[in-house]
């Protein structure tokens, strides 16, 4: 009963300590937003190498996105720099180095769609566009914020303005978003442009 009373104080969202984390509190793994960021860390398929001994690593995700060198402290990608909290690549790094374990939640459904089973569900189903994640990308592509920055009618073709420097590079069935790369699925971008093309 001790022990796994002392288990219970050593977690702190996902994570499960087994060594202490200086970088930062342990209440900032608490948040709702930094458990999502916890479970991309285990779900997203990057490539990285580690430098164990500079306690370090370089992340990258595809051959068309840039790369992000990543300590315990701080990241070079644009999730980092916006919110100066840890990233998925930073817990990710964590892991490697055997300070924490990210743990699956009891209840936890994964972000954005991004679990596994949730996935298989999507794929398999028969009219995938009509899933309840699918119908949340539909509403969230009619906002303004994916208002195409261009888009090639004859082609069917669209550029839209990307989370970091890179913009997006859409067509009816593919994006270079991270959504449609992670979940090859249609992401907003692929429901925008489809809009955008039915209405023309």
């Amino acid at each position: 009963m001790a022990q796994k009373a002392k288990q219970q104080e050593k977690l702190h969202g996902r994570c499960s300590f087994f060594r202490r984390w200086t970088d930062w509190p342990e209440t900032i793994h608490e948040a709702e937003a930094q458990i999502a960021r916890q479970g991309r860390a285990m779900l997203y398929p990057f490539t990285f190498v580690v430098n164990v001994k500079r306690r370090a690593a370089r992340f990258s995700s595809t051959s068309a996105l840039p790369h992000y060198d990543t300590t315990l402290a701080k990241c070079d990608c644009f999730d980092f720099q916006e919110r100066q909290l840890p990233c998925k690549h930073i817990y990710r790094l964590a892991v490697e180095l055997g300070i924490i374990e990210i743990i699956k939640r009891s209840g936890y459904s994964g972000h954005n769609g991004y679990d596994a089973d949730i996935l298989k569900e999507i794929s398999g189903s028969e009219n995938v566009d009509a899933h309840p994640e699918q119908i949340k990308r539909q509403k969230s592509a009619m906002g303004a914020k994916y208002k195409p920055l261009q888009i090639d009618y004859d082609a069917k073709f669209a550029v839209f303005s990307g989370s970091g420097k890179m913009p997006y590079e859409t067509t009816e069935n593919s994006c270079t978003c991270r959504d449609y790369f992670v979940r090859r699925l249609p992401c907003k971008h692929i429901y925008r442009l489809r809009i955008e093309l039915e209405s023309r």
